[in-house]
């Protein structure tokens, strides 16, 4: 009887360490903190040590690892690594942030064989849990609406959270005390009468307001698509359109949420050949008090239509 018992024992015994074992193999020896089991094989999480803007480098330490990687890299985690990244995420990553990106073999002049960084989104923790609960309430609100209804004039925004193109968590807030025009687009839209007029418009715009001197004017262009539009992807077209990012923000978020938006302001995407999406469009003009006050649908609004209605929206 005693055998049988020690058996168990060691029996339970095997099982907790086999446990402790499978949850752990990504750490340092000698440490059991990091845990790779929520990360894809080539994902990592990261905190930045110093970035060399010329040659676009990132030191990093790398803080958890998928699976592919921890045996590629030894199956540690703690240890420094140097990263090329694009220069997009160059942006993100000058500051010593905390950040999730996946990796890919490359080849750089100054490092020679080496990893570059993409797909590159903010990960800081307590940014994460604000962000989460704030878009489960958009959650919450958008079943309450039914499959039938959706935002028009007059109603309230819901509550949201986005990360903006410097990585920056920006929710409803944003809209208080200003007019801020809001729009959906997504960078690799290729059909020039869609989103790439969509953000000439809203450039042009954007220039009006400033040169009749309209005041407390916000812009916000919200993607269509999270899969591709991270927030260096964002701050790279807006360099490209040399839009005036002071009053002029690039949102995106997970793909729930911007499902949640999309379904609750009308707005119809799909994936179809030959193209990263087919999607409807609609511009629309929110107050001070987060209202909505004027829509356009389609792609074909005017500059001049929407800066006459921008007063109303300051007072509103």
């Amino acid at each position: 009887m005693p055998d049988k018992k020690n058996s168990v024992k060691f029996l339970a015994h095997t099982l907790l360490l086999a446990g402790s074992l499978f949850l752990f193999s990504c750490d340092k020896p000698g440490t059991a903190s990091v845990k790779h089991f929520s990360l894809k094989s080539e994902e990592l999480r990261g905190r930045v040590i110093e970035a060399d803007l010329n040659n676009s480098m990132v030191r990093v330490e790398v803080l958890a690892c998928g699976e592919g990687l921890s045996k590629e890299w030894g199956g540690y985690s703690g240890f420094e690594k140097s990263f090329a990244v694009q220069p997009g995420d160059l942006n993100l990553l000058r500051n010593p942030n905390t950040f999730r990106a996946t990796t890919q073999q490359t080849f750089t002049p100054t490092q020679g064989a080496g990893y570059l960084l993409t797909y590159v989104w903010p990960d800081d923790r307590s940014e994460r849990i604000r962000v989460n609960n704030v878009n489960r309430l958009l959650r919450r609100d958008t079943l309450s609406m039914g499959d039938s209804m959706i935002r028009s004039v007059g109603d309230t925004l819901p509550p949201f959270a986005l990360y903006d193109q410097d990585g920056e968590v920006l929710t409803t807030d944003y809209f208080d005390g200003s007019v801020t025009v809001l729009n959906f687009i997504f960078t690799r839209c290729s059909i020039a009468e869609m989103c790439p007029a969509s953000t000439l418009r809203m450039k042009k715009l954007q220039r009006l307001a400033k040169q009749t001197k309209v005041q407390h004017v916000k812009f916000l262009s919200i993607t269509l698509d999270p899969d591709f539009d991270t927030p260096g992807v964002l701050k790279s077209y807006a360099r490209a359109y040399d839009l005036d990012e002071e009053n002029f923000r690039l949102g995106t978020a997970n793909k729930a949420t911007i499902d949640d938006l999309t379904r609750q302001f009308g707005i119809f995407r799909k994936n179809v050949d030959d193209l990263p999406l087919d999607h409807t469009m609609r511009t629309m003009i929110i107050n001070s008090k987060r209202q909505i006050i004027y829509q356009f649908p389609g792609s074909q609004w005017s500059a001049e239509d929407f800066l006459s209605r921008l007063p109303e929206g300051v007072e509103g």
